[in-house]
């Protein structure tokens, strides 16, 4: 199959037009930008592809361990997502010898490196810095919440789904709004996943924990429809890098699903997860019952 390669007046970096496993319309247009990669990485590409002129923010997809984005922006469903709400479309494809990760090493850790060839990449393809959503699966999950620990002043909103272990969260201001989910058949990461959402609410943190009900280590269309009901929601109400929750409002209690006020949650953070509305609210209680 015929690629067509441009060489960019960065050092390091290609672009790659692509065609096949994408739409007819999109396919001329996924582009593969490879970095020199920094330290303790092997691999460190950006998959792209332009869905909106001028977006307003960039959504970020995170394949498992060592996975290759491309799969993630080729999906149509992911593609209209980005059309409609005017963002920016990018799937990351790092890779690092496994042995690195337990030892606190390799791109999982955003404040490394990774994370810069991501926020260079958004530069260089946009023209400028972005606020950024980002959603990430196991090895994905692990780097977006470490991104996002690590610079929550570009995040907009985020969801981190299915990691093995976390890093304890810290308290931060900004603190944007996000998910931490896990399959409940998943059983050697659901306790960890558990108690990181738990960590984050007893440090303050408005996020949502979702438990994906009858499903191990995979991904799950349920949760992609509710990610992205969720993100929509938080793109509409505050499409900047500092975006501030509205924390008197819209927190429920996990097990009852049913609201609670501020008070109420602020004494027993633990207990509730914090929605960015009653609609996405809704659709989070029908989900969980699924």
């Amino acid at each position: 199959m015929r690629r067509i390669i441009i060489l960019l007046s960065i050092a390091g970096l290609t672009a790659v037009s692509i065609a096949g496993s994408v739409s007819p319309v999109m396919a001329a247009d996924l582009k593969e930008l490879s970095f020199a990669p920094p330290r303790d990485l092997r691999r460190a590409d950006i998959y792209t592809l332009e869905v909106a002129r001028s977006p307003k923010a960039v959504l970020i997809l995170c394949p498992g361990c060592n996975g290759n984005g491309q799969a993630l922006v080729s999906q149509p469903i992911w593609q209209q997502f980005a059309t409609d709400h005017q963002m920016g479309l990018i799937g990351i494809s790092f890779a690092s010898d496994e042995g690195l990760f337990p030892l606190g090493r390799g791109y999982y850790y955003a404040s490394k490196g990774s994370g810069d060839v991501l926020l260079t990449a958004v530069r260089q393809i946009y023209g400028r810095d972005l606020p950024l959503a980002l959603y990430g699966f196991s090895g994905g999950a692990q780097f977006v919440s470490r991104f996002v620990e690590w610079h929550p002043d570009r995040v907009l909103t985020w969801c981190a789904y299915s990691a093995g272990w976390w890093d304890k969260p810290v308290r931060s201001n900004p603190s944007p709004p996000g998910i931490v989910a896990c399959g409940e058949d998943d059983s050697s990461r659901f306790g960890a996943s558990l108690s990181y959402f738990l960590q984050g609410r007893a440090a303050g943190k408005p996020w949502t924990w979702v438990s994906v009900a009858r499903t191990d280590h995979r991904y799950s269309e349920s949760l992609d429809a509710f990610v992205r009901v969720y993100f929509a929601c938080c793109l509409q109400r505050g499409l900047t890098p500092n975006y501030v929750p509205d924390l008197g409002r819209h927190w429920f209690d996990n097990d009852l699903k049913k609201p609670v006020d501020a008070a109420t949650a602020q004494a027993r953070p633990c207990l509730f997860s914090w929605l960015p509305d009653e609609t996405v609210a809704a659709k989070w209680s029908t989900f969980e019952m699924q």
